[in-house]
């Protein structure tokens, strides 16, 4: 089985806008330019199509694309560039870090329309969009909290509070919804909230010997019993295993580069985006969970997201 991987990137040193490369289950290969766009810092799939966050001329906002990199729709709607995307639904969200805000557009008939702007605070470091049945959930790094807000209303309606300092980043459900784990990127900290009593019910530390609050834990995924979880400073993958629903920490192991900030998981190996080697690397995943060796590595200026889809 073949896949086809995109990458978001900075375009600060090197890169020139989102890149491809192919993915065979052993081994990556064959990275190139597909669209030259400034600071595309993460993408996701929409219907058939890639959508990113990017800078304009004029603004900032998102652009789509088809297979083949033609622009399909772009939209400005914001001063600096967001750095999440994702979509539901004809619907796509997207968070501001420095504005604290949530952006909501509609992606019909091919055209991307804007529906509402959320304010959630300035500068709260909105940075990722969590989403239910009825509810859309925002991990706000400089607020200790996630913000809920309704999804048919837009609305700001709750919140799940952290300890000060926790600077929740990024999140994932647990298979049956009722718990949220999420990166501490302040305090190097994973966290699992009940999503019934929506209080934190237990906290455990992502790097060894004590080590916390030093900053910079990023992105969190889950397979069948482990979770994952990246440390860009530390240049570390942490693992751990859900016991009872409660996740503990088994392993702290080299990413093979540097500043892993975001990274994948398809088939039994975990792929990830070193931004500071300008490197992606393919590394296997044991029969218990733990990380393997580096078996396959390509280069990619500046790295930070990818997606990736069976051709």
């Amino acid at each position: 089985m073949s896949y086809k991987a995109y990458v978001g990137t900075y375009t600060g040193n090197g890169s020139e806008g989102v890149y491809t490369f192919s993915y065979d289950n052993k081994s990556i290969s064959n990275p190139k330019l597909f669209a030259k766009v400034s600071n595309p810092k993460y993408l996701c799939f929409v219907e058939n199509y890639i959508a990113a966050v990017v800078d304009f001329d004029t603004g900032s906002g998102v652009i789509v694309y088809d297979e083949e990199a033609n622009i399909i729709d772009t939209l400005v709607y914001e001063d600096g560039t967001s750095c999440y995307i994702c979509y539901e639904d004809e619907y796509i969200y997207t968070v501001n870090y420095h504005e604290g805000t949530l952006s909501v557009l509609r992606f019909k008939d091919s055209k991307l329309s804007f529906v509402k702007k959320i304010k959630i605070k300035d500068k709260a470091g909105s940075h990722q969009v969590l989403l239910t049945k009825d509810k859309i959930m925002v991990p706000c790094l400089f607020l200790d909290k996630i913000v809920i807000i309704d999804k048919k209303s837009l609305e700001i309606e709750d919140a799940v509070e952290f300890e000060v300092g926790a600077g929740p980043r990024h999140g994932l459900f647990s298979d049956d919804g009722r718990y949220l784990y999420i990166v501490g990127e302040l305090s190097n900290r994973l966290y699992t909230c009940d999503m019934e009593s929506k209080k934190i019910i237990s906290s455990v530390d992502l790097l060894e010997n004590g080590e916390s609050f030093i900053k910079d834990s990023a992105a969190i995924r889950k397979k069948d019993n482990f979770i994952y979880v990246s440390t860009r400073t530390k240049d570390v993958l942490t693992v751990l295993m859900l016991d009872n629903n409660i996740p503990k920490r088994i392993e702290v192991k080299s990413c093979y580069g540097e500043h892993p900030r975001d990274f994948i998981i398809q088939d039994n190996n975990i792929i990830v985006a070193n931004r500071l080697s300008n490197k992606i690397s393919l590394i296997n995943i044991k029969g218990n969970g733990t990380l393997g060796n580096e078996i396959s590595k390509i280069e990619v200026p500046e790295a930070i997201s990818i997606i990736i889809k069976e051709n």
